[in-house]
């Protein structure tokens, strides 16, 4: 426990933890990833980019290829995380991208798929990571905004978030006990590639896709970044004392 005279510099300084973030080769990973390197954690990121080595060591990280669906292979990346000193942070970042398309026409098979990576996965790696934190940890969950709202045609993604913030709740309460604190970020849209991709359709029709985006009452795009510092607050020092939390980093989008 951090003493009341720990400085700020103290307590957000990672400096010999260990971190594994999954689908951290680019995006909202990659930028966690850094963040987390800056604030002197060694970090490993799992991704299914074959080049994720390369993409992770031009940012200073160490990349390993990773199905989170796969628990062999979940297993056989955080070994490599942990190669030097246990695991000390997980960050469940890896899941698929938003749209479903209308509900009624939503195959079995998509549903399943949507669920396996966003929910069991989190949930497969959260158990394997914890099973490694011999002197307790953090994990941070990715979770949405589309899990405390509905939206149309998204509903199987909203129902695999919703997942996450109750997978957090119970395992805050779970892995408590043993030093491990438990926590979620609800990202509303945020600025990346996909989303930029999702919505070139709308372009076409004359959508104003960067308005789009930033169309929240703090009024600018939400970016990698804004989720990066909150997934920095969640597992430093500074949230000693939060746990099962679902900090909401949407520009004020659901107030």
């Amino acid at each position: 426990m951090a003493a009341p005279d720990t400085t700020l510099s103290e307590l957000i300084d990672l400096g010999g933890r260990t971190a594994f973030v999954t689908g951290g080769a680019k995006g909202i990973g990659a930028a966690i990833a850094r963040r987390l390197i800056e604030a002197g954690a060694t970090v490993t990121v799992g991704d299914l980019d074959p080049d994720v080595s390369g993409l992770a060591e031009a940012f200073g990280a160490r990349g390993v290829v990773c199905d989170v669906t796969d628990t062999v292979a979940v297993q056989a990346a955080l070994d490599v995380a942990s190669t030097d000193k246990p695991i000390d942070i997980v960050v469940n970042n890896a899941g698929i991208f938003p749209t479903t398309g209308p509900m009624l026409e939503a195959t079995d098979e998509f549903v399943h798929h949507m669920l396996d990576v966003n929910v069991r996965a989190q949930y497969s790696v959260s158990r394997e990571a914890a099973n490694r934190m011999s002197g307790g940890g953090s994990i941070v969950n990715l979770a949405s905004i589309a899990a405390l709202r509905g939206g149309a045609n998204i509903s199987a993604y909203s129902a695999s978030k919703a997942g996450v913030v109750a997978l957090t709740h119970a395992f805050a309460h779970e892995l408590g006990p043993r030093g491990i604190r438990v926590n979620a970020i609800a990202p509303g849209i945020i600025d990346t590639p996909g989303v930029q991709e999702q919505l070139e359709p709308l372009r076409a029709g004359g959508l104003d896709i960067d308005k789009q985006i930033a169309a929240n009452p703090v009024g600018i795009a939400g970016q990698p970044d804004h989720i990066a510092r909150a997934a920095l607050f969640l597992v430093s020092d500074l949230a000693e004392f939060v746990s099962g939390h679902i900090l909401v980093v949407d520009g004020g989008s659901t107030a």
